[in-house]
């Protein structure tokens, strides 16, 4: 998700060489895939005189349906940032599918020489650049791993530079001349063996229980753990004991530049991507030992693992033992509390507990606690075998339908259960190939027994793998979630066979919102998702399951062929679609079928594939606009000190524009929720109700004002240092709309009670 940025410093004057040219073709005017044909045709329209050495391979992969290469473009020694030429071939013959050129001019070599001159920045200042710049954000300042690139920015020379945290991502850009941070913002997370065997087991094909009840066809049917290694790695007590004793890994410490030197490492320094390689050979050379019932089987297998976070470690009450997981996990501990001060301890997770019997799996209790107490649940071993089986079910879906991209559409993802940190309650969320689940509070269910939440995370995972790692989303970053819920949906639907379940008409995917009327990542991926189901919908209506398949295959060919985009829109995204289906993939789907579909599914979202003008929803504190960059937003909630008895306020404006394409419907009703939303709860606010506060519209030339207020006490700690971060949402209900509104944002506070 892309949510906010920062603009701290820039004062450097743009040369005329970095003036942006954008080309794309298809094989209908040009199959000729050679570099040197295409940069010449790419001259031939912009009037540039690029030539193959301005040019560097940065990825060739074979796809499910073609091979992708991306060549970034570059300026002596250094790639010009966001700028490529990407191909995609087709497998059998070589001839070119599409084109996509994102190119400037070839810098002057005076320009390459003045910024070349200038030293790179110095290691020690590097990371103090980037403490300092983290810290600031008052958003998750651990630091948890860093990667780092040189490139060409604006004319100038800079280091991108990713932050791995907490909660999310921190994208800082440097300026190597005058040494200070010119960007920065912040990302939340959104989450074989040769010889295989399956047991069965009792799991929940949707979820356990919808609103707290036991949903009609949620129960438990009899499936099978399928893909169970025969042979796994054998940790013993802690299979990376031997990098825990060759140094320390202080916060205060981490360089990811000294640490890859044996110099800086005898100095104390060590870098996160020099621990994983040598994680990954301790892994390799760890013994193996048989994964057989008669020994006691852990949950890992060819597309899934289970673990437990290293936390539980310090549960009581346990009635196993726990054993350690040979896969790697870096574990941070809190040193000083007052500083945050904190160590990187090279560890694994731990391991569930073992099945000893064909039957085992069957029999497993999967009792609802009302308190959802993490050490019975672990006793009872069933969450653990349910997150096997849903994660397993992912790749059973998606693989015939499709998903057979060579190694992305084999590698596990590894899930892990019970992340104790306060700051992570109530919660799923993916990176870096795992998904990982929280502990969880009386007021929200066990998301490790609601497969809906399983799917959706891991569907970021799918989006990752083949959008690729050089994917910049343009807008809310609401693709992300649009996408991981639409996987979730395609899964469901396999699942149950196209058939209705308890709460089914209920799922977020469900709705009408409108594109370009939220502010929030979630709220605008409903957009993209909901669009995406009606396009599942009217398939289905026609071809039933075999709709299903089109649909899917569509998706994943759409998915492939914005490989690395380096800035996708909404338009973009949905003219792919349309370039996807007008290729078809005989003898599944024939070229141009689907194009009817996706554009009535398009009607009413607020969606104009030309570029016309689209409906506006407008909502202002007395200062500034709130966006999903600006404070105010999620990732950015505006901090407010208060003593306990202290109250503050925050007047929000709020007006609405119609457009050609899309009428708001008078009069509107406004109402704004503080309670019962997703993470909803902490914050006191003034006049705090559980029904929402409505004002009402009469005409687009009526203006409401919203008079909001909080205290300085926290209903609910939420966040390590003793605040709470909460939101209040706007949400524009059309005169007649009873089931959901169209368009809503979110208004984000960080209460920091005073003594």
């Amino acid at each position: 998700m892309k949510t906010f940025l920062v603009i701290l410093a820039c004062i450097v004057t743009i040369p005329s060489w970095t003036q942006v040219h954008s080309v794309r073709w298809t094989y209908q005017e040009d199959s000729q895939s050679e570099l040197s044909h295409i940069i010449q045709l790419v001259n031939k329209k912009t009037g540039l005189e690029l030539k193959t050495e301005d040019f560097v391979l940065q990825e060739d992969r074979p796809l499910a349906t073609s091979r992708f290469q991306m060549w970034g473009q570059k300026a002596g020694n250094f790639p010009i940032q966001g700028q490529s030429i990407r191909i995609w071939t087709r497998l059998s013959n070589n001839q070119l599918i599409q084109m996509e050129a994102r190119v400037s001019d070839t810098p002057p070599p005076d320009s390459v020489r003045k910024w070349g001159a200038h030293s790179l920045i110095a290691s020690n200042e590097f990371l103090k650049l980037v403490r300092k710049a983290v810290s600031q954000s008052g958003e998750d300042s651990e630091i948890r791993d860093l990667n780092w690139k040189d490139e060409w920015s604006g004319g100038q020379l800079v280091r991108t530079v990713s932050v791995k945290a907490r909660r999310g991502t921190h994208r800082l850009v440097i300026s190597h001349s005058n040494r200070k941070v010119i960007e920065s913002r912040y990302e939340p997370f959104q989450f074989a063996d040769s010889q295989a065997f399956e047991v069965p087991a009792m799991v929940y094909p949707i979820w356990e229980e919808y609103e707290n009840v036991p949903a009609d066809l949620s129960g438990r049917v009899r499936k099978s753990l399928k893909y169970l290694s025969s042979q796994v790695r054998e940790p013993g007590e802690n299979p990376y004991l031997p990098l825990k004793n060759e140094m320390r890994y202080l916060e205060s410490f981490f360089d990811p530049i000294k640490g890859l030197t044996e110099e800086g490492r005898k100095e104390g320094f060590w870098a996160m991507s020099y621990v994983k390689e040598q994680a990954r050979k301790i892994f390799e050379q760890l013994p193996i030992k048989s994964n057989a019932l008669t020994n006691g089987t852990v949950l890992e297998g060819a597309f899934a693992t289970v673990n437990y976070h290293p936390s539980v470690a310090g549960l009581k009450g346990l009635g196993f033992d726990l054993k350690r997981s040979a896969q790697f996990r870096p574990n941070w501990v809190v040193l000083d509390p007052e500083t945050e001060m904190m160590e990187m301890i090279p560890d694994s997770g731990f391991l569930g507990r073992p099945l000893r019997s064909a039957q085992e799996a069957m029999e497993r209790v999967a009792r609802r606690l009302p308190d959802h107490s993490v050490v019975e649940y672990i006793n009872d071993g069933f969450d653990e075998v349910q997150v096997y089986w849903a994660v397993t079910q992912l790749f059973d879906s998606l693989r015939p339908m499709g998903f057979t991209d060579p190694e992305l559409s084999t590698r596990p993802f590894h899930a892990y259960l019970y992340d104790t940190d306060i700051s992570m309650k109530d919660n799923a969320y993916y990176t870096d190939d795992t998904i990982n689940f929280t502990t969880y509070t009386t007021q929200t269910h066990n998301m490790a027994r609601d497969n809906t939440t399983i799917w959706h995370e891991l569907g970021h995972g799918v989006m990752d793998r083949l959008m690729g790692d050089y994917l910049n989303l343009a807008d809310t970053g609401g693709l992300s979630e649009g996408i991981a819920d639409f996987v979730a949906d395609l899964v469901m639907v396999d699942v149950m066979q196209g058939k209705e379940f308890t709460g089914s008409d209920k799922l977020r995917i469900r709705n009408r919102t409108g594109f370009y009327l939220t502010n929030e990542s979630h709220d605008d991926g409903e957009a993209y998702g909901g669009t995406l189901h009606d396009v599942l919908s009217l398939a289905m209506k026609k071809e039933g399951l075999k709709g299903l398949r089109k649909v899917t295959d569509l998706t994943l060919e759409s998915m492939r062929l914005t490989r690395n985009h380096p800035g996708l829109t909404a338009t973009d995204w949905f003219s792919h679609m349309l370039f996807a289906d007008e290729l078809g993939n005989a003898p599944l789907r024939q070229p141009g079928e689907l194009r009817d579909v996706i554009l009535n599914a398009l009607k009413g979202r607020n969606f104009n594939l030309d570029g016309k003008a689209v409906a506006d929803f407008s909502l202002k504190t007395e200062e500034q606009e709130i966006t999903a960059t600006s404070l105010g937003s999620r990732a950015r909630p505006i901090p407010v000190r208060l003593a306990a008895e202290e109250v503050q306020e925050f007047p929000l404006k709020v007006a609405l524009k119609s457009s050609d394409s899309y009428a708001f419907k008078y009069p509107v009703t406004i109402k704004v929720q503080l309670q019962k939303g997703p993470i909803q709860g902490a914050i006191r606010w003034k006049n705090e109700i559980a029904e929402p506060h409505e004002y009402v519209l009469k005409s687009e030339e009526d203006i409401a004002w919203i008079p909001l207020a909080v205290h300085g006490t926290c209903d609910e700690v939420n966040r390590p240092d003793g605040s709470c971060v909460d939101y209040a949402y706007v949400q524009i209900w059309n005169a007649g709309e009873k089931e959901q509104p169209q368009a809503k944002k979110r208004f984000y506070l960080r209460v920091v009670p005073q003594k």
